[in-house]
């Protein structure tokens, strides 16, 4: 075996480290560039489904490791609104302006989560089964863990919770005959399940607003 001197190990060091540093640069350019594709992708569709709609924040990606473990190469992207707070007093002329900002949020107004596939193409998700497309089948309470968290990062409600990352570990699973319940509850900030059923299909979400009101 040939010995390396002190300066013989030390490039070959350096060799490595120049290897991985680009070989991860690589990686993440062309990450960037399937990301700007995208989101040029979802624009298009919002501009040609969506016609003078607008949102609040967004275009943007929605990524996590739990994302990746549920649905693999699917890649995910949303905008998102928020409602007009409520008044703070029950006075007529609140009530009222609170009435007409209502109204013109439900008519400009979306939110929207998006998958794109490895194919490239786009399925809005509306409803609880449009979750289960491409999802990993839940057998486990582990499996149920990752789906759930993976499914209320990508959720939005109503009720000024947007998509945001959640993490398996803030999961609380039961299991019973008819399959599995998960709940996440964060302080002042929203309370979130998700129910499946036992052949480990999304049959429920739910995001609830528990933050603070106008006093």
């Amino acid at each position: 075996m040939m010995k390396l001197g002190l300066f013989g190990a030390t490039c070959v060091i350096a060799f490595m480290l120049d290897f991985g540093i680009a070989t991860c640069t690589a990686g993440k350019n062309a990450q960037d560039e399937q990301t700007t594709a995208d989101l040029t992708k979802f624009q298009s569709y919002l501009e040609e489904n969506k016609p003078g709609k607008k949102w609040q924040t967004g275009p943007a990606r929605m990524d996590s490791e739990e994302i990746r473990k549920a649905y693999e190469k699917a890649r995910f992207y949303y905008v998102f609104s928020s409602p007009p707070l409520p008044p703070g007093a029950a006075l007529s002329e609140l009530i009222e302006e609170h009435q007409r900002m209502m109204e013109e949020y439900h008519k400009q107004f979306i939110s929207l989560t998006m998958r794109i596939d490895e194919e490239g193409k786009i399925t809005p998700l509306h409803e609880e089964e449009d979750y289960n497309l491409g999802m990993m089948r839940v057998t486990t309470d582990e499996d149920a863990k990752i789906c759930a968290a993976a499914i209320l990062s990508l959720y939005s409600s109503d009720d000024r919770i947007g998509p945001g990352i959640v993490a398996a570990k803030e999961v609380t699973v039961t299991k019973s005959g008819n399959g599995w319940s998960c709940s996440v509850r964060r302080e002042n900030a929203f309370e979130g399940e998700v129910l499946f059923d036992k052949d480990g299909k999304c049959v429920s979400v739910t995001k609830t607003y528990t933050g603070s009101q106008p006093s």
